[in-house]
This record gives C-alpha cells, structure tokens and sequence, in this order.
C-alpha cells in the first residue's frame, strides 16, 4: 500500500523550559523570565483560601489569585499577579523553597507545561507505506501483531484513556471505537495570538472556551503569522494519530491496522494551542478519567472509565534535576491512578539520547521509548531506567518511522480530510505500549498494573548488541546498552501474552473480531473462530452470545461460534458479548465487540431501551434489571450486566477497585 504524506509532524522535542513566553510579534521567541513559573500547584490540607493567599502573598510579596482547587484532595492552583522584583525569589527553584517551607503545606510544584513528544516524518517520496513493526518479518524488534491477534483482538469491555489534544470524530479509523470524553484545557486563548497578562504562554484551549463535554480536536495551530516554540504553525491533529496507533479500526479495508481490534477509546483533551498542556489540567483529568469520586459538580463522574492511561507528552522539568518528586501532583495522580487498578504509559521524550523525561520518570509511569527495526535505539528517544519506573522502547521500522492516521487540514479540520501520516517520536511509541496492555487486559482482566509491568519487563526482549548510542564530534556512535542505561528492553506483545496465558488458573480466550461500522441494517456475521481452550487449541469449547448494550436486535446462532446479526443495526450502537467455556477445567472467559450503524454520532448517542439475552429464537428478551455501578466500557455497567457477569464468575476481579469510590 502506498502513502500520500501530506504534511509534517512537530519538530523534534528538545529539552524544552516548563514555561515559555511568547510576544506578541509573530515569531515566538523564549524570554529571559521563562523559566520562572506564576502558576503553582499548592497542596494546603485544611487551607482556608482567603488565609492561604494571605500566607501565600506575604512570603511571596505579590498579589496571589486563586484560580481554582484540583480534583486531586487539598491541592489548590494558585497564580501570582506578576513575578517577585526585589529580594532573593528570582527563580522557580527560589519560589519552590519558600513555599514548601511555609507552615502546613505538604508540597508546592510549578504548573508544568508538557509538550507532545513527535519528531517530523521524512520527505523520502519513495518511504513505503507500512507497518513494518508490527510484522513478523525476521527483524530483531518485530512486534509479531498477526500472532497476537491469532489469541485475541482485544475486547470493547476494555476503556483506553488518550489523554491529548482531543480527536476528530468523523475519523473512519476511530469511529465505532470512541466514547464521549471531555475537554479539560481550562485556560481560554483568544483568536488574536496575543499573550495572556504575564509571561504566561498563549498556549490555551483555541475552541474559544473553556472546559466543557466536548473533546473534538479544533486543532492547535497558532494564529496566521505566528508560530509555535517548536517552529510549527499548523495543527498536528496530534490527539487522533496517537489513538490510531493505539485502537484504529482494522482489518477494514483502508489506512491502517490499531495494535488493540476491539477497545474503545476515551479522549479526554488536556493540550490546545501548539500541543502544549499544562500539569494541573492532566491532574483533573487524571482523576476524571479513573472514574475517581473526586469531581467536579459542574463535570460530573466520567461513565466509562479507564483500564489504561496514555499520555504523549514530555518535559524536561526545572526542579530536583529534571526527576519527579514522590510529592509532584501529577505523581500523585498517576499513583492514585494505580491505585484504582490503572496502567500509566508515558512518552519517555525525545531528548536524543536525554534521561527519561517528567512526567514518564514519575514513579508508577511505564516510559515508552522508540526503537528501530533492528532493535537499535532510535537515535531521537530518551532512555534510562530506575527502580521507581519501568522503561521499554517499541519499535518502528528500519529508520524507526511507522504509520498512523491524520487530517490534511493545516489549521481547523478538513470534511473527509483523513489521510495516512508517517509519523515518528515516543509520542507514538506510547499508544504501541498502551494498546499491548488493552490486549492483556482483554484476556485477563483481572491484572493489576503491578502484575501487567512485571509481566512486561521479564519478558522484553533484550537490546541487541550496540543498541545505545552517544555522540561524537562527527555522528552519533553505537555501543552496548547497560542495565541502567536504556530499560528494561523492547516492547515484546506475543511473548508477554504468551506469559498471561501461561498464569495459575489459565483461561480459555474468546476471541472475537475486530469492531466495524456497518453500512445497513443487517444481516452482519460476527465470527469468533479463533477463539481457543486454555492450552491455547480448539477443543472442548462452548460458546455463547449476548447483547449487552443498544438497542436490541434480531439474533441468531447465539451458540455457536459464528453470531448472525439479522437486523437491528441501521442508526444503533450495539454490542455483543461472547462467553467461552472450557469444558475440560470448567473455566470461562468473555470478550466483547463493538458494531456501529453509518452516521451514529458517538458523542451523542444513547440506547432508547436496554437489552437482554436473547431468547431460543434470536430475539432479545426482557431487559436485564439495572444497577448503580459502572463497567469496564459504560455499557455493561448501565444495563445491570456487572452484577449478572460477576455472578457468573466472568467480569475482572478488581472491577470494583477500579471503578469505586
């Protein structure tokens, strides 16, 4: 398949300052107090706010505002109206002392400002259009995703979080796949490039508001004459090409093929302008996101949430070296995050050859670095390892490039504008990484993110010889990574699921296709032939089907391998559960699919009835009763399935630590 590039991504990502400030002449050029923060997170238990501003502005000696308290429990963002001029506080690190010193405040971090982490595809019009990555095809750091999707294809009970710049619904590669989202970009930029009071960077939402329910990607170029602090001045449409990577529609025919055939995503948008997103939004919508009990009145709880977090972003940050402090707000959250049985991947940044960046070298975060065809590391990535971190590095093809999906529109999205996008940067090494782990999670569901990075580590492939590399006066030189220099290894899918499967108490898998759109009404046939016994064969097995979600539909062959949907599909969003059991030991697995009517906006949908199982002759009985608790997809969870799975001993164990309070 060829590829039409019809435009480049983002400058490499440099080890950039937490804040840059942008003047209001047309090139953007960092100033001289851009390193010195006016916005900080301020963790105060039992702060009254009027006394903590007045604390706040006495040892500060500047007008403080409180901008508004975070999801995360007693931390506030606060702004000082204009930087200290007299005394010692000149800096971040000067700032970072004085308030951490105050009497009951437990940490005060800058608001960080993260960049997404892409490096520019290449102009070589004879680059071929592939996915070499994922084939198996003798190279060293070969994926094997056609051995992976023989086992499973993933499962819509699992939520993939694209934390990002939001996503293009109309998308043929994600449509059928997503859920509502919500936009969390809090500061609002005006159209006219001007910069805000302050040296604050001009960086907000570019949809004009604030935050809302509304997690569409405007695009996030600048304004006409300007240009962004990496040189770019159109929009990346950053947000739906990472979650192409993750979860595109497969085997349909056009584009690309996801890692992930069957998960949905949740686009939750953090960055605007210029792809720049700041720590205390990704905090907000860290916890929105888990499904935590800390919300916003005014948001409300989010219904479908995440098994999985992924963030493509990455900065150097000025503070403690560069590391992440076990008191950072975004570490907090990612430990929160953990807490609530959620995995955490994380661009490593591209700092060619840099240590790992914030807020991937949080403790909790698995770091996505980038790897070429030959295992070698790509020579753009961050790299490193600690004990508070997992790094691996996922692979490209022999020049570390792969394919995605994007929008040819230069500023606001182009009507059916999709195109293929060679793309390259741990911001997509991220998605790969993300989108193994919705895998896992699909065949044991019960996983927690301690077991999932454990998994990943002991069976990474190690880095072949001369995979590191440093540099010389004249080019970069190779050499042998070490046990600290680089990670834990690559990105290895077939054998980490192969090492699930291999688990005490091993399951069946019920392996069912990949989502779709359909264009009619029916008749559609879903086939789950590749699903497998517990040793990984085709005997003793039994099947079964149930519609678990939209509305309900005319079925047939709900035991057997192979579902007939006769009709029911013209504007419906429907899914359907296949339960597998292994006759021999007794034990059962579920998996879910997911198929969309042409023209149903994802956004907006919602089931006019709830469905039940069906009956001996393929029609959808009386509904099931309805419960309070959410599941894995929001789905499951709103027609009163939770109850009935877990009784039936088929939904993940620690649902309710995800899901709960």
């Amino acid at each position: 398949m060829l590829v039409s590039v019809k435009k480049l991504l983002i400058a490499a990502l440099c080890a950039i300052p937490a804040l840059i400030h942008l003047p209001a002449h047309a090139q953007v050029t960092p100033q001289s107090s851009s390193t010195t923060h006016l916005r900080w997170v301020v963790n105060m238990p039992n702060a009254q706010s009027a006394d903590m501003l007045n604390k706040l502005q006495a040892v500060l000696g500047v007008p403080v505002k409180m901008v508004r308290p975070l999801l995360q429990p007693n931390s506030y963002l606060i702004e000082m109206q204009r930087l200290p001029v007299l005394g010692s506080l000149q800096g971040t690190q000067a700032i970072a002392s004085v308030l951490n010193a105050l009497p009951g405040v437990n940490f005060a971090s800058p608001d960080i400002q993260l960049k997404r982490a892409a490096v520019p595809a290449p102009s070589d019009t004879r680059y071929a259009a592939n996915q070499a990555s994922y084939l198996h095809n003798g190279a060293y750091a070969s994926l094997r995703m056609q051995d992976v999707w023989a086992q499973t294809r993933g499962s819509s009970s699992v939520v993939i979080a694209v934390l990002d710049s939001g996503v293009l619904f109309d998308n043929p590669e994600l449509k059928g796949r997503l859920l509502p989202g919500y936009d969390f970009v809090s500061q609002v930029t005006p159209p006219t490039g001007n910069r805000e009071a302050g040296p604050l960077l001009d960086s907000g939402s570019n949809d004009g508001n604030g935050r809302d329910p509304d997690p569409s990607d405007p695009g996030d170029a600048p304004p006409n004459g300007t240009t962004c602090p990496d040189g770019s001045n159109t929009s990346s449409w950053h947000g739906t090409t990472v979650a192409s990577v993750a979860a595109a529609q497969s085997n349909n025919g056009q584009f690309i093929a996801g890692m992930d055939w069957n998960a949905k995503i949740l686009p939750v948008r953090v960055s605007g302008r210029c792809g720049i997103a700041s720590s205390s939004d990704i905090v907000d919508a860290f916890y929105w996101a888990t499904g935590s009990g800390r919300v916003d009145p005014s948001i409300g709880v989010n219904p479908n949430p995440a098994n999985v977090i992924n963030l493509s972003f990455a900065t150097d940050t000025p503070l403690l070296g560069g590391g992440c402090s076990v008191a950072d707000p975004v570490a907090l959250a990612i430990a929160d995050a953990r807490a609530r049985n959620v995995s955490v991947v994380v661009s490593a940044g591209n700092n060619s050859g840099g240590a790992v960046q914030y807020p991937a070298n949080c403790a909790g975060s698995i770091a996505a670095g980038a790897a070429q065809q030959n295992g070698q590391l790509a020579t753009y990535t961050a790299k490193g390892t600690s004990n508070g971190f997992l790094t691996l590095h996922a692979p490209g093809n022999a020049n570390g490039f792969y394919a995605a999906v994007s929008n040819t529109g230069s500023s606001t999205p182009q009507a059916n504008g999709t195109a293929l996008q060679l793309v390259a940067g741990t911001s997509f090494s991220a998605p790969m990484v993300a989108g193994a782990i919705s895998l896992l999670k699909a065949v044991r569901p019960d996983l927690t993110p301690a077991q999932i990075e454990n998994l990943l580590r002991n069976n990474a492939l190690a880095y072949p010889a001369n995979a590191d590399f440093g540099t010389s006066i004249f080019r970069p030189t190779r050499r042998n990574c070490t046990a600290f220099s680089c990670g834990a290894g690559l990105l290895n899918p077939l054998g980490t699921l192969n090492a699930v499967r291999a688990l005490s108490n091993a399951l069946p898998v019920a392996n069912v296709p990949q989502s779709a759109v359909v264009g009619n009404n029916g008749p559609f046939v879903i086939d789950a032939g590749l699903s497998s016994n517990s040793t990984g064969g085709a005997g003793n097995l039994t099947y079964r089907w149930q519609q678990v979600f939209g509305q309900p539909v005319v079925l047939a062959g709900i035991d057997s391998d192979t579902l007939q949907v006769q009709s029911g599909l013209a504007g419906n969003i429907a899914e359907f559960a296949l339960t597998v059991t292994d006759t021999s030991i007794n034990r059962i697995h579920t998996s879910v699919v997911r198929l969309v009517g042409n023209g149903v906006n994802e956004r907006m949908f919602a089931p006019s009835a709830a469905v039940g199982e069906s009956n001996s002759d393929g029609v959808a009985a009386a509904p099931v009763a309805s419960a309070s608790q959410g599941g894995g997809g929001g789905a499951l969870g709103l027609y009163g399935l939770l109850a009935l799975w877990a009784g039936l001993g088929l939904w993940r164990s620690s649902q309710a630590g995800l899901k709960g309070a």
